[in-house]
């Protein structure tokens, strides 16, 4: 009877195993200053240095975020509805006939994201303000974030 018990038990252990298994569609990040999607299909792997964590992207590029400014990552299984929070906060992002331009310190990460949440260009800020020609992207809505700063632009 102990056996037929403990056989059950580890068949319900399985079985329940199995269903907590999803196939989640996002990893969402919080830290200081807002919060990041990226799709899990285009995350290679995900490794740590000293004080950060390294997304190494399907496309070759890499994210990099401080562990100190991480709040909280979790994985969803849906598609991102809607954008939280943009800044209010005057910024040094601006689009004009297709050219993006963004001014920031030097070496500062410059991320776009479609608007599904996908990375689509990263890049680090130049000497002076740093463009980026749009043209050749899918017209629509992109977010740009440049350190803290997060900002909505239409690619028309």
């Amino acid at each position: 009877m102990k056996t037929l018990k403990n056989i059950m038990m580890a068949l319900l252990l399985t079985v329940s195993g199995t269903a907590l298994a999803d196939d989640y569609a996002y990893l969402t990040i919080d830290q200081t200053g807002g919060e990041t999607s990226f799709a899990v299909s285009n995350i290679a792997k995900i490794t740590f240095d000293a004080n950060n964590m390294v997304l190494h992207l399907t496309d070759g590029t890499q994210t990099t975020l401080p562990l100190a400014q991480l709040s909280k990552m979790f994985f969803a299984d849906k598609d991102a509805t809607g954008i939280a929070t943009i800044g209010t906060q005057q910024s040094g992002i601006s689009i004009k006939d297709g050219v993006l331009r963004v001014s920031a310190e030097q070496g500062a990460t410059v991320a776009i994201y479609d608007a599904g949440g996908r990375a689509v260009r990263m890049l680090k800020a130049g000497e002076k303000e740093t463009e980026v020609n749009l043209n050749g992207m899918v017209k629509g809505v992109y977010i740009v974030k440049v350190g803290t700063q997060t900002k909505k632009v239409m690619n028309k």
